[in-house]
């Protein structure tokens, strides 16, 4: 049987690594979310403090085919990593991890597994890696709830909530869809309901280790006597000792109690429990919440058939037993005890035939012993259990449930029984104890594994939970498989240490323990120890029990009397005495019941225990207890000795042969009414039980296809919201980055021109209409259709090889104003089909007139330059440029284009007149007078006179145009050296 493929989707996990490798030990974060939980993630997370150490993991339902944009869009509202999880990666602090689509998701060993979904049925993967969660890390896990639809996640919080996890829920006011934070408040298991900011400010206090706003301010129970006593309390109530539990898992259930009673301190909690009996049976419902399903961790039942269940048949077999037996301890409402029994009865009907299987399934909660024992079960509980195993062994009861077959349920011997403190069963061949050690100290951890040891025989297999070891008595055991945490014991532990000898909780000494017992204990402990020693001096050894039969207690010495049998253990008084007296017990009991008055039978002798030892003369006596006229309930059976006086309220012996017939004539008188009504009971109802269990099963099919259809359409609803919650925020950012461009070429002013494959009109800035004759009515119409402005008359023919070839163009063109334009053609291909073409149109005019204006400078003989309004050269000619070279200027640094003239003129003006007037006349215009500037000055080489016309005009724009002209070779040099003269004088 494949129990990996069976059950609920998202059961099947992959291999793990090593269980005994290091893991993340920090506080894992798990946030659920469905319809609307994007908005939800997008505000926990830009309202979260810095939690470096602390890890976080976001399940959310998503299309399978549907490539998830949610690292992207989380990533903007958060410094931590956000990542899309990959299978097998060890969970880090301070990053974030998104499952990814058409997967589930759980954690396994500080690892994130991924399964994938299967293609039919309900998935369901926030419940899915909450239970998972639950299991590899219950004391530092945080589920949070946020917006969606359904119901996913109520499940996996109540597990969690279960093992002692914080569970946080979306306000359902503030969600856009309200379903699922709703659902896990109605199951009674939210520690909180708030906005997803107040979520995030409430996860810091919980990783700092602060109790989140609103909680009541609790001193830690293990440094108070307040947790002794409220132990002390419950401990009359199923004689369960809560100081051997966790403090973390006693402080979350009494905090949730004095939330729901609204009390503030722990010392009002336990006036309350002292004040109102029912409270106590409250906490103890709500410390020992039952977390059990079938086949739970479908790998570690599938580990457990092949490398326990049948070679341990085999083993039994080999052996030649009659018996196999096994043990499922804390088994809570019975689920896994038959999903055991299940495993071991195909392996005996396929392996060894006629052998027989003794299960002892056992619990400290008697009200889960309840209804462990009924054996009915919903079909949501029966899901996991594989469709050949259902229809095995589970039949259709009248409520429309299925109850467990009596194939099944006789091989089953369920029973109250507390770990910590009652005898263990004993040369068991397997025990399962899963997911009870974790909530239990250190030291209460060791006494039961010694406990599990002892009940096992040698070679005998251990199933733990996933999160469970043997801790310090790991040398004890083979690891037989680490993931499924099955361990083989080498060798059987023959005796208990002192310390764990058992004793009946009520009766064990309190000194070791260091608690204060009630007032009124001294004087019970002291009227139970004065009864025992009337007992034992002067009452003859004798047994209480129940009208069932039931062993209840024992007084003096009674183990002559009393021996057990080969094959299941049992408490039927029955089948402790000896054959040779168990029918006379019978009829007497019998007889004690209906007379309600005592009975007696002759002398009796016993057999010796050795040859040394004589036998034992005896009659056993019977009496009733209670009140007479009652009906009875208790029975007490003595072991008189011949020597031992006759009580006086008891009647003669009792004739054996006349108690037995009459006891056989009251059976039978009642065997025959039973059967009338009985016969009369089934003719009444067989007609109407056949046809309402036809039409129940029409309307169960009817139904079971409305609701998985239901849930299926429920699912693709919450899909399609998250898909489009992420489509919505990749529109939002394309509109951002179109309004961007329509901005851009809006300020550029850049006719722009957009055409698709078939060169028709899509897009165009407002622009383009300087150019073409665009209105916004013709989006759509071929450019062929459109006049423009360009003198192009090959544009048509350019596109359309631009379209074919894939190859850019670009073309300087003139318009029909003259005006120079550089048009750029470029296409746009997607997988080797161009989708669309761009025309750009740059307008180039000012720079042709400025290489116009440079043209007709250069073409002047005088040395021409143009200055700003500081004075710099901005533009200079070729007549420049060359006379700057030839007074020394090489490299065009000091009086060429960038250098300030006015400062070269000021550099010389102290020792030059001529340099004086030139830089005060250029100050004038550049201040602006209305007219020009002009002077004569001479410029002698070392060879020969020269002389040059300086002049300056003002620009209307500011800055002005200097000019040099050389006069030397039109005027005569005589007239020159006089003018040169007059000049210096």
């Amino acid at each position: 049987m494949d129990f990996e493929n069976s059950g609920e989707a998202g059961e099947e996990d992959p291999v793990f690594p090593d269980p005994l490798a290091p893991s993340f030990t920090g506080t894992i974060v798990a946030l659920g979310a469905s319809a609307g939980g994007l908005d939800a993630l997008d505000r926990f997370f830009s309202s979260l403090p810095d939690l470096p150490g602390t890890a976080f993991v976001v399940i959310q339902h998503l299309a399978p085919e549907h490539r998830t944009m949610m690292d992207t869009l989380l990533a903007r509202h958060t410094s931590m990593r956000v990542a899309v999880a990959e299978d097998g990666q060890a969970v880090k602090g301070g990053h974030v991890y998104v499952i990814p689509p058409g997967v589930t998701m759980s954690i396994h060993g500080g690892h994130l597994h991924l399964t994938p979904r299967p293609k039919a049925g309900i998935t369901l993967p926030i419940d899915v890696f909450l239970e998972s969660l639950a299991a590899d890390a219950p004391d530092r896990a945080i589920a949070i709830i946020l917006s969606g639809t359904g119901s996913d996640g109520t499940r996996g919080a109540e597990t969690l909530n279960a093992v002692g996890g914080w569970v946080l829920a979306q306000d359902p006011d503030s969600a856009h869809f309200d379903g699922m934070p709703r659902s896990v408040a109605a199951a009674g298991v939210c520690d909180r309901a708030l906005p997803p900011e107040g979520l995030a400010e409430a996860v810091g206090r919980i990783v700092r280790g602060e109790a989140p706003e609103g909680s009541p301010a609790l001193p830690p129970l293990a440094e108070t006597d307040t947790r002794e006593a409220i132990a002390e309390l419950l401990r009359p109530y199923g004689g369960i000792d809560l100081r051997q539990y966790k403090s973390a898992t006693l402080e979350r259930r009494v905090e949730r109690r004095l939330r729901a009673l609204k009390l503030a301190t722990l010392e009002a909690y336990r006036d309350h429990l002292t004040s109102h009996p029912q409270e106590r049976d409250t906490l103890r419902r709500e410390i020992l919440i039952p977390v059990t399903r079938f086949f739970r961790d479908p790998h570690a039942f599938e580990a457990l058939r092949t490398l326990a269940v049948v070679p341990l048949v085999e083993a039994c077999r080999d052996r030649g037993d009659q018996t196999l037996r096994a043990w499922v301890a804390a088994c809570a409402t019975g689920e896994e005890a038959y999903s055991l029994a299940m495993l071991f009865l195909d392996a005996i009907e396929e392996v060894a035939p006629g052998l027989e299987l003794k299960l002892f399934a056992t619990d400290a909660e008697q009200s889960y012993i309840d209804v462990a024992s009924l054996g009915v079960y919903d079909d949501d509980s029966l899901s996991a259990v594989p469709a050949a195993l259902r229809e095995k062994w589970f039949e259709v009861a009248e409520d429309g449930r299925r109850r467990v077959r009596l194939g099944l349920r006789q091989r089953i011997i369920f029973s109250r029984h507390d770990l910590l403190s009652d005898a263990p069963f004993t040369q068991l061949d397997l025990v399962s104890c899963r997911n009870v050690l974790i909530y239990l100290r250190p030291e209460a951890q060791d006494r039961v594994i010694r406990r599990l040891a002892f009940a096992l025989r040698t070679g005998g297999v251990l199933f733990l939970g996933s999160s469970e070891t043997p801790t310090a008595h790991a040398n004890g055991f083979d690891v037989l498989e680490g993931r499924a945490k099955l361990y083989r014991l080498r060798r059987r532990v023959t005796a208990l240490p002192p310390e764990d000898l058992l004793i009946p909780a009520r009766r064990r000494s309190r000194s070791a323990e260091s608690v204060a017992e009630p007032a009124v204990a001294p004087v019970r402990i002291a009227h139970e120890s004065a009864v025992e020693a009337l007992v034992r001096a002067y009452a003859p050894a004798s047994i209480l029990i129940d009208r069932d039969r039931t062993l209840l207690h024992l007084f003096g010495d009674v183990h002559r009397r009393l021996g057990f049998r080969p094959g299941g253990a049992s408490l039927d008084v029955l089948q402790l005495l000896p054959e040779r007296i168990a029918p006379i017990a019978s009829a007497l009991i019998h007889a004690a019941i209906r007379d309600g008055a005592p009975h007696r039978s002759r002398p009796l002798e016993l057999e010796a225990d050795g040859p040394d030892t004589p036998p034992l003369a005896l009659r056993l006596a019977v009496l009733p207890l209670g009140e007479t006229g009652r009906t009875v309930e208790h029975l007490l059976i003595c072991f008189e000795t011949e020597s031992a006086s006759v009580e006086a309220n008891l009647t003669a012996d009792a004739d054996l042969d006349a108690l037995g017939a009459a006891q056989v004539s009251d059976l039978e008188r009642e065997l025959e009414l039973t059967r009338v009504s009985l016969n009369d009971t089934i003719q009444e109802l067989s007609t109407a039980n056949e046809e309402l269990q036809a039409t129940n099963e029409e309307l169960m099919a009817a139904n079971e296809e409305l609701q998985s259809t239901n849930e299926e359409l429920q699912s693709v609803n919450e899909e399609l919201h998250t898909i489009n919650a992420e489509y919505q925020g990749k529109i939002s950012e394309l509109n951002e980055l179109n309004a961007d461009l329509e901005s851009l070429t809006r300020a550029a002013g850049i006719p722009i021109v957009f055409l698709d494959r078939h060169l028709r009109l899509i897009r165009f800035t407002p622009s383009s209409t300087k150019l073409f004759t665009f209105r916004d009515a013709d989006l759509g119409r071929p450019l062929a259709d459109f006049n423009h402005r360009l003198i192009f008359q090959d544009l048509h023919p350019v596109l359309e090889a631009c379209r074919e070839t894939r190859e850019p163009v670009q073309r300087e063109v003139r318009d029909q104003d003259g005006r120079t334009w550089l048009v750029a053609i470029v296409p746009h291909a997607n997988r080797e089909v161009v989708e669309r073409v761009v025309v750009s149109c740059i307008d180039v005019t000012a720079s042709h007139d400025a290489e116009r204006l440079q043209h007709v400078l250069d073409a002047l003989p005088q040395h021409v330059a143009v200055l700003d309004r500081t004075g710099t050269i901005v533009m200079v000619n070729r007549a420049w440029r060359a006379f700057a070279e030839f007074n020394g200027d090489l490299e065009l640094r000091s009086t060429c284009t960038g250098a300030n003239y006015l400062g070269a003129c000021r550099s010389t003006a102290d020792d030059d007149g001529f340099a004086r007037r030139a830089l005060e006349g250029l100050e004038r215009v550049l201040a602006g007078s209305p007219t020009g500037f002009s002077m004569r000055y001479p410029c002698h080489g070392p060879e020969e006179s020269r002389w040059f016309v300086m002049h300056a005009t003002g620009l209307a724009e500011g800055g002005c145009v200097v000019s040099h002209f050389r006069l030397t070779e039109w005027v005569d040099p005589e007239w020159m050296r006089r003018l040169d003269a007059e000049e210096r004088t």
